[in-house]
């Protein structure tokens, strides 16, 4: 749960009709697809004769100088052929048009309760689980003792105990997600998805909804997310897996 698909599927014809619950007014004609750790994708292929290989392209999810990632970037080795895919028989009439969905909730316009910054960070750690100060945040683990690269949100490892963030049911907020580390971060926040405003402070101009959401190294992702139908306690976190397992 570390890797990051950048998914093509060359001399076929992908239609991209939403990301994790997120589904879109009208398809979206793609010549590849990634996904962070725990993203899904719905695809719509329309078959040209022929053979294809869906491969798993190399991405870049950034660099760590620390003991975790030993100091290497993280760029998967080479390219992977995850299926062949084969099309022969009679040509047969083309598909209608896909279908119009209805168009999808815009928190865009809505009016915010508050607003919250989470700041995910990497550093050299020290015991597991220990909290490394700041005022509010959850955690994604920190290093083993003897010097891990510690992942942390808002300064503070992970801890079962600890209720970070209170947010009032029924209610809209803005969150701003800031990546001060030089890897990727993949955020999932359990039972809400999450509206994408703003990538690197520059506005989302369609309605983009996501379960997890890609933080990119050294930037910021604006989400607006609407707190309705569950009242409970959950979790936020990152989905590189050695971060979410500490």
């Amino acid at each position: 749960m570390s890797r990051y698909l950048r998914l093509r599927l060359d001399g076929q014809q992908m239609s991209l009709l939403g990301i994790d619950s997120g589904r879109f007014e009208a398809a979206h004609e793609v010549n590849e697809v990634v996904l962070a750790p725990g993203n899904r994708a719905d695809l719509l292929v329309t078959g040209t004769i022929g053979t294809s290989v869906l491969r798993a392209h190399t991405y870049d999810r950034g660099r760590s100088g620390g003991i975790m990632m030993g100091g290497v970037g993280s760029t998967s080795a080479a390219d992977i052929a995850l299926a062949t895919f084969i099309v022969a028989g009679d040509v047969v009439a083309t598909v209608a048009a896909i279908p119009g969905q209805p168009v999808p909730r815009d928190l865009r316009t809505a009016t915010g309760t508050a607003r919250r910054e989470l700041i995910f960070a990497m550093g050299m750690g020290g015991n597991m689980g220990g909290g490394m100060g700041g005022d509010t945040g959850s955690g994604m683990g920190g290093g083993m003792d003897g010097g891990m690269m510690s992942a942390t949100i808002n300064g503070r490892a992970f801890d079962a105990t600890r209720v970070d963030t209170t947010v009032q049911f029924d209610s809209v907020e803005d969150w701003l997600l800031t990546n001060t580390s030089p890897l990727d971060h993949p955020v999932h926040l359990h039972v809400w998805p999450m509206q994408i405003i703003e990538q690197s402070g520059q506005p989302v101009k369609t309605i983009m909804w996501q379960d997890v959401v890609n933080i990119p190294a050294l930037s910021t992702v604006r989400v607006r997310i609407a707190f309705d139908d569950f009242s409970g306690r959950t979790v936020y976190h990152c989905h590189i897996l050695d971060h979410e397992d500490s």
